[in-house]
């Protein structure tokens, strides 16, 4: 049983590696008006994760910059340029 469990322990990393990968490399370059589908002005958290169904929510929460629960126009263009790779 010992052994199981240090084998588990040991290639949990390896299980979980993919999925960290493809969350750090999404492209968060997007127009906004691709991203506010209800033409809001405004990108809400569920538009955010529909158009990023691997992204981070924390990039949602740096981009809110005034912290309202939703991300204006000017703070996504605001956040493309601070976070260019």
């Amino acid at each position: 049983m010992k052994y199981l469990l240090l084998t588990l322990f040991l290639f949990m990393p390896l299980l979980t590696t993919p999925s960290m990968a493809a969350e750090s490399n999404t492209n968060y370059n997007v127009r906004f008006a691709s991203l506010d589908v209800n033409s809001d002005g405004f990108m809400a958290k569920s538009e955010f994760i529909v158009a990023f169904s691997n992204g981070d929510m924390a990039v949602f929460a740096t981009a809110d910059s005034n912290k309202d629960g939703s991300v204006s126009r000017e703070e996504w263009e605001r956040f493309k340029t601070e976070n260019k790779s």
